[in-house]
């Protein structure tokens, strides 16, 4: 896949990116809808040198980032969305709780 290939060169340049749809394309566009893969750079202020260098190879990196802070950058993101999906499942449990509570209460009265 080109969108893998193209993440792999800028990981190694010290560029943090996403593919989008990525699992979604495998199984078939007309399953699911993704008829395309989207390469995205996590980091705003790596955008510019990202698409430079997928244009040219001897564009010249200015703002890639060591191994180690792009995997605590990676952890840190998803340790967020980890909590952030518990959160929403917890809230989400004492809505329907509240819901099943009041269905019973009004069938009782």
């Amino acid at each position: 896949m080109q969108a893998e290939d193209a993440a792999m060169r800028l990981r190694q340049q010290g560029i943090l990116t996403h593919i989008s749809f990525k699992n979604s394309f495998v199984v078939s566009g007309y399953v699911t809808g993704a008829f395309k893969v989207g390469l995205w750079a996590v980091l705003d202020a790596q955008y510019e040198d990202a698409c430079a260098y997928l244009a040219e190879e001897n564009h010249e990196i200015t703002s890639g980032l060591p191994e180690e802070e792009l995997q605590q950058l990676e952890s840190a993101s998803d340790q967020h969305a980890y909590t952030v999906f518990n959160k929403f499942l917890f809230v989400t449990g004492l809505a329907l709780l509240a819901l099943i509570l009041a269905a019973v209460f009004i069938a009782n009265h």
